[in-house]
């Protein structure tokens, strides 16, 4: 084997070697892609519902992910306190290997304007811990605030030549439409 054959195959082998680390590179890469694109996205918010003259607020569990997750524990800090609702930390204090599948949401009230059932804890984090289909535990802490989620408020017109049901039957008609947005 003279000098050439000799580079020759030395040059093959380290563009087969380059070409296999490149392959396994972009496999995993690709499979790490996926991986992100189908995981579960689990989020905490507080939702304001208005009908009529009644302001109730939701703390919501959402999974915006493509698979299911099991909540394994959900955490207040502070401890939510709604008044009249009695929960030891807070709605979703009990939730232990719960499954929560793509785009279901589970929702508690836990405040309702003028009544026994008022916020007193305006302020505070919820921590959830879930696993996914593989496993794999993740922790998510939401910093939620009621006095910025009750602050964003919208007008609903109301009708002046009506009697009073049609009124309360338009005023919760466009409140449910505004809450679908």
């Amino acid at each position: 084997m003279n000098k050439y054959e000799l580079f020759s195959s030395v040059v093959q082998a380290l563009t087969s070697i380059v070409a296999v680390v490149l392959s396994t590179i972009a496999l995993i890469r690709s499979s790490k892609s996926e991986r992100d694109a189908n995981k579960p996205y689990i989020v905490s918010f507080l939702k304001v519902v208005r009908s009529s003259q009644t302001t109730i607020i939701y703390l919501m569990i959402k999974n915006f992910g493509r698979t299911g997750a099991t909540i394994l524990s959900v955490k207040a800090d502070p401890a939510i306190d709604s008044g009249q609702l009695k929960f030891e930390n807070n709605p979703f204090e009990l939730f232990s290997n719960q499954l929560i599948a793509p785009d279901q949401t589970y929702a508690a009230v836990i405040s309702v304007k003028n009544s026994e059932i008022e916020l007193k804890t305006r302020k505070f984090s919820l921590s959830i811990t879930y696993s996914d289909e593989f496993g794999k535990k993740e922790t998510k802490d939401f910093l939620l605030n009621a006095d910025v989620a009750t602050s964003f408020d919208h007008i609903t017109p109301v009708p002046t030549k009506t009697d009073e049901v049609a009124k309360s039957i338009y005023i919760t008609s466009a409140e449910r439409l505004f809450n679908h947005f």
